[in-house]
């Protein structure tokens, strides 16, 4: 039976994995004394994400920068953002700080564990620090390997029920973009791979991760496989997209079970050895002069975009707008530039950088408004 077969035979648990096949985050516990500059930088990077568009993130109802207060029983919104300098206050209980501290305070979460959601909501690739047993994450993507794996996995029912029955996406696009599934366990996904590569290939790949004497996949399962490209269609790099919280049991404990490790998992991560890149970047080759090119945030924005019709990219978030970035932007045959910003601070940053960028290079950026009620294309393109 070929590889390949193998691994798309492998269905998604009925019961929930016992604590040896949870398939869990690099283990990250601590930062050290003394922190490297790109440690401080990483740090200064996440604090530096607008506050509203954290606070929205964790399900916060901000309104004219106010909102009710979390941390305390509030009726009237006592909880105001200073977009100024970037951070949250309560009037009445005095819960106050930065972007970490929401997240911390809110999530009841460490101070790393709160800096890893924030780069995992934004799509920030942060440095970690790594306990002397953990192993060395590489700093090279292996773009062989990973075009094994993709080419060897299917595209599975709970992917496929996200992304054509919830997500309303186009059949023929996802086909397009080659986006994959990972419905089993860590465990079984790694003994698969061990049938054509060694532990070692594994380690330098990075597709296992945690200390030696407990090796995990880099990502959370069940998820998406989602391939960037570049322009000339070279495998760049993967991220995964979480979905373990569509899965349901038929017992109350097994399911509360699992949501308490699904509340745990990040909901994108990178592959090890990538960085902040453009999504769906072949589509720059096949543009003409004046041909429309929209501009989103996030992959899901673009799906949603290119499933109308439309030629798109996605910046993964205004943070990740790099000079790299700015440079292939301005390499588009067409200067015929559009988007339809996210409804919040997050989205509104990355019009005004993408907005910066198009007077930069002669583009005309155009500017659509969502219908009220869409927090971004993708939920429009749901609800339409």
């Amino acid at each position: 039976m070929c590889k390949s077969r193998c691994v798309s035979q492998i269905e998604s648990r009925a019961t929930p994995p016992t604590s040896e096949e949870v398939v869990q985050l690099q283990a990250v516990t601590l930062f050290p004394k003394e922190m490297t500059p790109m440690d401080r930088a990483d740090i200064d990077k996440l604090r530096e994400l607008p506050i509203e568009g954290v606070a929205e993130r964790l399900g916060l109802n901000v309104k004219r920068h106010h909102c009710l207060c979390p941390f305390h029983g509030d009726r009237t919104p006592s909880l105001s953002f200073s977009v100024k300098r970037n951070t949250y206050r309560c009037w009445s209980c005095s819960a106050r700080g930065d972007p970490i501290d929401l997240v911390r305070n809110y999530l009841n979460k460490s101070f790393v564990e709160a800096c890893q959601w924030l780069a995992d909501e934004n799509a920030i690739i942060i440095s970690e620090y790594k306990p002397e047993k953990t192993m060395t994450q590489p700093t090279k993507f292996h773009a062989d390997f990973y075009s094994f794996l993709i080419g060897n996995l299917p595209l599975g029912s709970l992917a496929q029920d996200f992304l054509f029955n919830d997500r309303k996406y186009n059949h023929d696009v996802v086909s397009r973009l080659d986006i994959k599934s990972v419905e089993c366990s860590g465990r079984r996904l790694l003994d698969f791979l061990r049938q054509r590569f060694t532990e070692e290939q594994l380690q330098e790949y990075g597709i296992v991760s945690g200390q030696a004497d407990r090796k995990h996949c880099f990502f959370w399962s069940p998820c998406l496989l989602i391939p960037y490209f570049s322009v000339d269609g070279s495998l760049e790099g993967i991220q995964s997209r979480y979905l373990g919280t569509r899965m349901r049991f038929n017992t109350a404990e097994a399911q509360a079970k699992h949501d308490a490790i699904a509340a745990k998992a990040p909901r994108f991560q990178f592959s090890p050895g990538s960085h902040p890149m453009i999504f769906n970047l072949p589509v720059l080759k096949d543009l003409k002069p004046d041909e429309e090119l929209w501009i989103t945030e996030g992959v899901s924005d673009c799906i949603g975009v290119m499933s109308s019709g439309r030629k798109a990219i996605a910046i993964p978030s205004a943070t990740l707008l790099t000079s790299k970035n700015k440079v292939l932007l301005a390499s588009a045959p067409t200067r015929n530039w559009h988007i339809a910003p996210d409804q919040d601070q997050a989205g509104e940053t990355l019009f005004q950088a993408i907005e910066a960028t198009a007077n930069e290079t002669g583009a005309k950026l155009t500017r659509h408004q969502l219908p009220e009620g869409c927090k971004d294309f993708s939920e429009y393109w749901k609800r339409r």
